[in-house]
């Protein structure tokens, strides 16, 4: 835990930094400080000079009410004096107090105010130099008070972004070691002179070793077209061509293309019930194919052999959106992980699958987000998990 520094560490900093710094003493004229203190100095001093013209004026008035002459003023001359150096004395006596006071009032309130700047600016620079737990402390309710909690807010923030690249960049390094660590070992089997020392057992079949390497480079591929994918769209590169898409032929094409694939690799049975009716939507008819191809993969990837996935959608009028629901009979999402499936490369216990890079999802979220669209799940464990998206609807012209 960060230690806070000492109630004089500004004092002594200020001391540093005139050592170090030549131009210190031209910025302490500009400072919080200097300038409350003159700002009081200033209002005091004026009101004593608007003090002492208006008892003179007073004076003046008094005498000339009560028909007091040149002639008589030379009489009383000594009288009134006597008068003018009371006046005097008291003036002085107020203008001193007032810039005592001005000067106690501006020094407690400066202090008050700059120690808050001063936590501020030390938790910035511990926070600048890698220190992000570092987090300022809170010493008031006003607007600085706010101003450090928003510096905590900001800061927890980043450290949270921190956090999630050092994951980003651990899982990328992970998924990309895997494939080539395995292309590696099958490349090296197959260019040794002899490859089963053991007189043939142990061999390593050439038609098979380039099954796994063929399978190992489409993992890499998709990876990379994912990263690029999600580059694209946190830059705001990737092209949105928003026009009418019509999902129903869009979902059909999407289901009979992958239907052949579930099939023949994992039993798995794929189907569109879609209405015919259903309304055309706004949106970039290549990324809706983009999504819908992701969230079927995504649903095959986690149903056991024999299972279901049923794409389906509902016109939702309150709302002027088309719900497109993509549903398996899978192994289901715990509840722990539902809330950060869409998180870049997380795959949790329950969601975890082969052949998947844990990026699918989150390039689904933000390419519905980009259209316009929003995006939810529901799961049950053992049960199967729903997926949707919706997308408005496009406006009939006339």
């Amino acid at each position: 835990m960060n230690r806070l520094p000492p109630p004089d560490a500004s004092r002594m900093r200020d001391a540093e930094w005139e050592d170090r710094d030549p131009g210190f003493r031209d910025r302490v004229r500009t400072s919080i400080r200097t300038k409350l203190t003159v700002s009081h100095v200033l209002v005091v001093t004026l009101s004593t000079m608007i003090y002492a013209f208006g008892g003179m004026s007073a004076l003046v008035l008094v005498l000339w009410a009560q028909g007091f002459t040149l002639d008589r003023v030379q009489q009383e001359i000594s009288g009134i004096a006597v008068l003018l150096v009371f006046i005097l004395i008291n003036i002085f006596l107020v203008t001193m107090c007032g810039l005592i006071a001005a000067s106690f009032v501006s020094w407690y309130m400066a202090r008050r105010l700059t120690r808050q700047i001063d936590e501020l600016a030390l938790a910035t620079d511990q926070f600048a130099q890698g220190q992000l737990d570092r987090r300022a402390r809170v010493m008031s309710r006003d607007e600085m008070g706010r101003l450090a909690e928003r510096f905590n807010d900001l800061a927890e923030s980043l450290q949270e972004t921190d956090k999630q690249r050092r994951a980003f960049v651990a899982n990328v390094s992970h998924d990309l070691r895997t494939p080539i660590a395995i292309i590696r070992g099958h490349i090296d089997a197959q260019m040794r002179t002899d490859p089963a020392e053991d007189g043939g057992e142990g061999a390593v079949e050439p038609r098979a070793a380039f099954r796994a390497i063929q399978h190992e480079t489409e993992t890499l591929s998709k990876l990379i077209d994912d990263l690029f994918t999600l580059s694209r769209l946190e830059e705001a590169a990737l092209p949105i061509e928003l026009s009418s898409v019509n999902l129903v032929e869009l979902i059909e094409e999407a289901v009979l293309g992958v239907r052949p694939y579930a099939l023949r690799q994992s039993r798995v049975s794929v189907n569109a019930l879609v209405p015919v009716d259903l309304p055309a939507v706004r949106g970039d008819p290549t990324r809706v194919t983009q999504i819908v191809n992701n969230l079927v993969h995504n649903a095959v990837r986690h149903t056991p052999e024999g299972g279901v996935v049923i794409v389906g959608a509902e016109v939702m009028p309150s709302l002027n959106v088309v719900e497109v629901i993509v549903r398996d009979t899978g192994v289901g999402i715990a509840p722990d992980d539902l809330p950060r499936i869409f998180d870049r490369f997380y795959q949790g216990e329950s969601t975890r699958a082969p052949g998947g890079t844990g990026l699918g999802l989150s390039i689904v979220k933000q390419l519905v987000e980009a259209q316009g669209g929003t995006v939810a799940v529901e799961s049950q464990l053992g049960e199967g998990t729903a997926i949707s998206f919706r997308l408005p609807i496009a406006l009939a012209r006339s």
